[in-house]
């Protein structure tokens, strides 16, 4: 087999791996490059993430603390709001903390009594 009929056979093939890609709808990559092409297969994640995420609140901190200025008394303190506000959206997507009694020492104390 001389080279001249080697080279012939590499494009020849070559030429076939390219048709049968645009026939089959495949990308025709003879070098093997990164293409990023599994990326774009896995579709737009975008709404599922929106649904996970609970839309944000936006409270003013200066108003309430105004209020209860003119009021005369202290009626909210904006730190706890916000930080019930933290605990319910953990809650939420079920990061809050465990109900008493059904955290890893009870747990480990029901396992020793068995």
């Amino acid at each position: 087999m001389s080279a001249k009929s080697a080279l012939t056979q590499a494009a020849g093939r070559l030429r076939v791996a390219e048709l049968s890609a645009k026939i089959f709808g495949n990308t025709f990559n003879p070098t093997g490059a990164r293409t990023g092409n599994y990326i774009l297969r896995q579709g737009f994640r975008g709404e599922l993430m929106m649904r996970y995420y609970p839309p944000a609140q936006d409270v003013n901190k200066t108003k309430v603390s105004k209020l209860g200025q003119q009021l005369g008394e202290r009626l909210y303190n904006p730190d706890e709001i916000d930080r019930l506000n933290v605990l319910e959206r953990r809650k939420a997507r079920g990061k809050g903390a465990p109900k008493k009694g059904q955290g890893k020492r009870a747990l480990l104390a029901k396992k020793k009594k068995r």
